[in-house]
């Protein structure tokens, strides 16, 4: 079984999206509109995988396809993609060649790091007033009253 690089996930993925946009650039009428569809497809696209980072599911690749998206019309995107998806390689190529023990400390770190981060925002979202759901997990679990 090959395992594909993000470079190769996302390149391919990134040329039939620029095909589809070649053509629908060329056909329509409404060609200037394709600039600002894809900045704006690109821009949710991007906001989507950064929510969905932590979560089990292809976070980063989406993340790199939405950079990828907008790096069909920003230059500034174009040399960010090409530098996260070398150092995302070079991560895991690192990543594999480490001892076992070392790999299952890291991935250890990163759910309770994921896990703080969560907590903290749905407390921040309940302190705000929002996210009364979660009343009876602070106020009445952990007896914590709204600052």
């Amino acid at each position: 079984m090959t395992t594909l690089t993000m470079r190769q996930m996302v390149s391919g993925r990134l040329e039939r999206f620029d095909a589809r946009r070649a053509q629908a650039k060329r056909q329509a009428r409404f060609g200037w509109l394709i600039a600002p569809a894809t900045l704006v497809i690109g821009w949710v696209v991007l906001i989507i995988g950064i929510i969905t980072i932590p979560l089990p599911g292809q976070g980063w690749l989406t993340t790199f396809l939405g950079v990828g998206i907008l790096s069909l019309e920003a230059v500034w995107a174009r040399n960010l993609l090409t530098w996260g998806v070398r150092a995302y390689d070079d991560f895991f190529a690192w990543y594999r060649r480490q001892p076992r023990a070392l790999r299952w400390s890291l991935i250890a770190v990163l759910l309770v790091a994921v896990w703080i981060t969560f907590m903290a925002l749905a407390w921040a979202g309940w302190a705000l007033g929002g996210l009364n759901v979660l009343t009876p997990v602070f106020h009445g679990w952990l007896g914590w009253d709204r600052p």
